[in-house]
């Protein structure tokens, strides 16, 4: 799935491959294979792609069909992120141990 929206999301643009691998930091060669199918991005580089594009890392998964986080994702994250916080406060932090 990821390989057929990066295809679309670099044509949409009007860019080359060698002009995405430059802008993500990958060999031209690695691009094309990301487009091929034949190679997967780590993590770092996708998310490098996923800002590239302004998309999200879910979008190019093939997880959603929406390339954006609605506002309703940022609030539920938002959320989530809150929750925690209070959870780290209540139980005194993080432990390394």
């Amino acid at each position: 799935m990821y390989s057929e929206r990066l295809k679309e999301l670099r044509k949409n643009k009007k860019l080359t491959q060698k002009e995405v691998a430059e802008k993500i930091g990958v060999a031209r060669t690695t691009y094309a294979m990301y487009e091929q199918n034949r190679r997967e991005p780590d993590n770092e580089t996708l998310q490098k792609i996923a800002d590239f594009f302004n998309v999200t890392t879910d979008y190019l998964l093939g997880r959603t069909d929406d390339p954006t986080m609605t506002a309703k994702d940022e609030k539920d994250i938002a959320k989530r992120m809150e929750k925690i916080k209070q959870d780290l406060a209540a139980d005194g932090g993080l432990s390394f141990y």
